[in-house]
């Protein structure tokens, strides 16, 4: 077969030529398509320093206590695609007026509300709770009603509000399939749908 005129030939040099000079920038050039239609990451000390700006809170416990929650501290559960937060607690008796303080351990999943532009912790888990030195009837007393009062009062805290910019993307986004939330190691991922 005899090589191609020179035009041709000079065409698909350029294109070879083209081809060499772009293939070190696709891998940055399909980064930058990702990040502008694939999503983005809220990094977790953002979510850490969001989250820590809802406490403290105060409910009462049947009336006869107050529950104060306070310093959340944020990890993520990539593989359960949930987070797990663990906050410091004062139980307050209303009657005695004694303070016991503690720990209270929980975890949840997060959902994204487009209606609000909000990111929301939702089905609240308490998993562990603890005082320190509290009467056995008093201990029976949190057992029962602390954590209900707890899951209730986090379950749908906003812990991060869109910039209108982003939730006009995400609206936009959500007439095909939904955005999804994913917890990664490293922080929250919005993902759109490709």
């Amino acid at each position: 077969m005899p090589p191609p005129p020179a035009p041709d030939r000079r065409r698909a040099c350029q294109r070879l030529l083209g081809a060499a000079l772009l293939s070190p920038l696709l891998p940055a050039l399909l980064a930058c398509a990702g990040g502008a239609s694939g999503g983005w990451l809220l990094p977790v000390a953002r979510l850490d320093e969001l989250l820590a700006r809802r406490f403290p809170v105060t409910r009462s416990l049947a009336g006869l206590a107050d529950l104060t929650l306070h310093s959340p501290r944020l990890s993520l559960l990539p593989a359960a695609n949930r987070v797990a937060t663990a906050l410091d607690l004062v139980l307050t008796e209303r009657l005695g007026g004694r303070r016991y303080t503690g720990a209270i351990e929980l975890d949840s999943a997060l959902q994204l509300d487009l209606q609000q532009g909000a990111v929301r912790l939702s089905a609240v888990r308490v998993q562990r709770l603890g005082l320190d030195q509290l009467p056995p009837a008093a201990q029976t007393l949190l057992a029962r009603h602390a954590p209900p009062v707890v899951e209730q009062l986090l379950e749908g805290l906003v812990i991060y509000r869109l910039p209108p910019e982003r939730l006009a993307t995400l609206r936009a986004a959500g007439r095909g399939a939904p955005p999804q939330l994913r917890v990664q190691p490293d922080g929250l991922r919005l993902e759109l749908a490709p």
